[in-house]
């Protein structure tokens, strides 16, 4: 899943929309519920770029499904869409939800100890993933067009909404490769 993307846009996302070779991912549709579209704008249809560790994760999950040639990249077993909400629900928030002692999840029993909340950041949902990942890309750009073109945003939207100046902390980038890694697990 491209973290640029919005959540309807990665439920969209085919293995054929991956270029290997180019290292780069086409947004074309978008999915709500279930209803596939175009992307929200004409400006979200776009390549996106798949840095190394997406492209790790992607290699994963395209091996755990059989290698597919086509079919959904967030596909549930037999090909069917991934519902990202309930995915949340059911992996993310449990994998960050851990316990410090035994590293198992909150719903879990705790032998001998009672459950003490790991240091890892509270999921905040997918769009809190844009604005890590459009942080990111107008940090390391320097450049608000650059992170615009990257979300499939005009630049006033993108500066609005995605442009969050402060540092990304260390324990946010952990948490979010941690939450990624529950998804091909």
């Amino acid at each position: 899943m491209s973290l640029r993307s919005r959540p309807g846009e990665a439920r969209g996302m085919r293995w054929t929309d991956w270029n290997r070779t180019n290292g780069e991912l086409l947004i074309q549709r978008s999915v709500w519920r279930t209803h596939e579209t175009k992307p929200k704008t004409k400006q979200s249809i776009r390549f996106v770029t798949v840095r190394e560790d997406l492209r790790t994760i992607l290699l994963d999950l395209w091996k755990n499904q059989g290698s597919p040639i086509d079919g959904y990249i967030l596909a549930r077993e037999g090909g069917a869409r991934m519902n990202l909400d309930n995915e949340s629900k059911r992996v993310i928030i449990p994998t960050l939800a851990r316990c410090a002692v035994c590293k198992k999840s909150k719903a879990e029993e705790h032998e001998g100890h009672a459950y003490r909340r790991d240091d890892l950041p509270e999921w905040k949902g997918w769009y809190s993933l844009r604005r890590f990942h459009g942080t990111q890309v107008e940090q390391e750009s320097g450049s608000t067009e650059t992170m615009s073109k990257a979300l499939g945003n005009s630049p006033a939207v993108a500066a609005k909404h995605y442009s969050k100046p402060a540092e990304v902390r260390p324990d946010v980038r952990k948490a979010v490769t941690i939450a990624l890694s529950g998804l091909t697990a």
